[in-house]
């Protein structure tokens, strides 16, 4: 593994922690004034999230020994309302997370950020559609600030019970469908799969740019992508290969009608992300008796896997957008944060749940060289596959809530499971519906030049 990345951590090495003169080639310089920014990050009630929090203000204030930053602590259930009330009194965050970029957008509070992103070298470690696929009417008004990937929870007690073995790390997803179907015992109430979230993944997975919706930064794409996802969601359903068990089913079984057949050891490859972690690898391993190993998502041909991120923006009223934005970066998504987030997770002796939005190899053989045993497939997977993680579309997209709303309540999903719609035949009119949400939210929201 470590020679396999010889070379390209060779050429990344200067791009893992920059020095400051080479951070800032492109950008205007850094102001040399003694000044003040606030930040806002939630998260702060988990476990190591304040001390990473004060780790990376303190690595960024060495950096920039002119600049204080105080940290403002905002209660995560009141986010938005603290900043509406901080926006009507001109006081918010110079940098502060957002739940709705598009709302902060329409509210007029997120400095438009496309100048940032072309001049800084550091941007270009992002992955390549963390930027395309975050923009609003063709400009940045967020950064990523971590991710959280979608992961493969691989039930290896169940591989074993049915004798097939496990893929490799380089599966994909016709490998996952053929290993479903082998691993469905549906009359021992185990099954192949859960969490059929293939809307959400196989546009990112079969045309590489594409987050939920078909969304690619521009237009949404109800196109063979969606098609394949919605019947592949209804046939494993249908054929009981996927977990689906009724609330009478699970009390039967499971002593418990509100049972959760994944945890319960009921399924041998399941969805999820890191912040299932922890109790995959303590209460539930102890509960079930069974091991998990951990991989990456089957790869689909355009390399592309959708990861839940949290987006941050730099406040339209800054007094210092410059340093501002570096601030940004040197918290949540330049190499030099993801490095320290990691370090300082480790010396607290918690697993590192938020993932680099960068592609920095060293950054990754960081989290692969640090890792358990059981979270060797993933890291090996992200550092030899050149995959592209594609952002989680919804908190960004123009047209958003518009779309899912007309979706759900036309309850699409559920009448192509029954088999009283086919795909093909409304995708034309979905996509019609999405982009003219689009069309009406940028008409209304987006800011004039």
């Amino acid at each position: 593994m470590k020679k396999l990345l010889s070379m390209l951590l060779v050429l990344v090495m200067a791009l893992g922690v920059l020095p400051v003169a080479m951070a800032e080639e492109g950008l205007e310089p850094m102001t040399t004034e003694e000044i003040t920014l606030t930040v806002a990050h939630w998260g702060q009630a988990e476990a190591g999230e304040p001390e990473v929090v004060q780790a990376l203000i303190a690595q960024f204030e060495e950096a920039y020994p002119n600049i204080n930053v105080e940290f403002l602590n905002i209660d995560q259930n009141s986010w938005d309302a603290t900043l509406n009330n901080l926006a009507s009194n001109g006081n918010l965050p110079d940098v502060f997370w957002v739940f709705s970029v598009s709302a902060a957008v329409a509210n007029e509070w997120a400095l438009e950020l496309t100048d940032f992103y072309a001049k800084d070298p550091d941007a270009k470690e992002l992955f390549p559609t963390m930027v395309e696929g975050s923009k609003i009417g063709g400009k940045n008004y967020s950064y990523p600030a971590v991710l959280f990937p979608h992961m493969m929870y691989m039930n290896t007690t169940l591989f074993e019970q049915y004798n097939v073995e496990l893929p490799a790390v380089d599966w994909t997803w016709d490998d996952y469908v053929e290993l479903a179907e082998e691993l469905s015992h549906p009359e021992e109430f185990n099954f192949g799969v859960s969490n059929p979230l293939f809307v959400d993944l196989l546009p990112a997975a079969i045309n590489g740019n594409q987050g939920k919706f078909g969304w690619d930064g521009e237009a949404y794409h109800f196109d063979e992508a969606w098609i394949e996802a919605v019947e592949l969601r209804a046939e494993m359903i249908n054929n009981k290969i996927c977990e689906w068990m009724t609330a009478e089913e699970k009390e039967a079984v499971l002593g418990d009608p509100g049972a959760w057949p994944p945890g319960a050891g009921r399924t041998a490859m399941h969805i999820d992300w890191p912040w299932t972690l922890a109790q995959f690898q303590t209460f539930r391993k102890e509960e079930t008796g069974c091991e998990w190993v951990y991989y990456p998502l089957p790869m689909g041909e355009g390399k592309g896997e959708l990861a839940i991120v949290d987006n941050g923006i730099i406040s339209a009223s800054t007094e210092h957008p410059r340093e501002a934005w570096e601030l940004a970066k040197w918290m949540s998504w330049g190499p030099q944060a993801a490095l320290k987030r990691q370090e300082t997770y480790r010396a607290l002796g918690y697993a590192v749940s938020r993932m680099p939005v960068v592609s920095t190899p060293e950054v990754w053989q960081d989290l692969y060289d640090n890792c358990t045993e059981d979270l060797k497939p993933f890291f090996e997977g992200v550092l030899t596959r050149g995959v592209n993680f594609v952002p989680s579309n919804w908190p960004v997209c123009p047209g958003w809530s518009e779309i899912e709303s007309y979706y759900n309540s036309n309850d699409i999903d559920g009448k192509i499971l029954r088999g009283e719609i086919e795909a093909a035949d409304v995708a034309e009119e979905l996509e019609t519906v999405a982009n003219n949400a689009r069309d009406a939210w940028l008409a209304n929201n987006l800011p004039e030049d």
